[in-house]
């Protein structure tokens, strides 16, 4: 090592917290993302749409994006948590939360849906469950096929398809937008994974 001359940067140890911070933490990071990606779509949707007025997206789109994007976010960092000593109570807190959002928007429903699906999704995907593999680069790709390929993208699609398949701006350009999401989603599984790394809710 000294031969070498190799230098090692220690970030600190973990974090210990306990499980309402940690939810309010989690909760807040996801909400974050969730708006910076919005933002993105949003400004993408009304460029391509040039002859319409920018204008708000549907309410109803937005909370449904919302609560995938959290629910999706959620599991797979309950994925990677199995060695917190608390994950039942963490598991527990959050869909406490979840159900008080979807009932103040009134997609109860939709969240039980949701909550159902999401978990199902990412147990059937063996290279992310047991090889770890998020998210596979595809090189040299012909026009019609697609850039990624791998569990976020498979994500991705299916927060955007239960969000906004039936919004008629952005119906004609779903892929475009679908290729603009895959990365943000693939950058928020990145940020909250390293953040709930660092942190052991007592």
């Amino acid at each position: 090592m000294d031969k070498l001359n190799i230098t090692r940067h220690n970030y600190g140890g973990k974090v210990e917290t306990d499980c309402d911070n940690f939810i309010g933490g989690f909760i807040e990071l996801f909400d974050e993302l969730a708006d910076f990606a919005l933002t993105r779509l949003h400004k993408q949707i009304f460029k391509e749409n040039s002859g319409h007025k920018a204008r708000k997206l549907p309410q109803q789109d937005i909370d449904h994006f919302k609560l995938t994007w959290y629910v999706a976010l959620a599991e797979l960092m309950f994925f990677g948590m199995s060695d917190q000593p608390k994950l039942t109570e963490i598991k527990d807190a959050f869909y406490a939360e979840m159900e008080i959002t979807a009932a103040e928007r009134g997609a109860s429903p939709f969240l039980m849906e949701t909550r159902s699906t999401i978990p199902k999704i990412i147990a059937r995907n063996n290279n992310f469950t047991e090889n770890g593999i998020f998210n596979v680069p595809i090189s040299n790709r012909d026009e019609d096929t697609p850039r990624n390929q791998g569990l976020g993208p498979e994500l991705a699609h299916v927060i955007l398809e239960t969000s906004f398949a039936t919004n008629l701006l952005v119906r004609p350009l779903f892929e475009q937008i679908l290729e603009t999401f895959e990365l943000e989603f693939n950058n928020a599984y990145g940020h909250c994974s390293i953040a709930c790394a660092t942190f052991i809710v007592v």
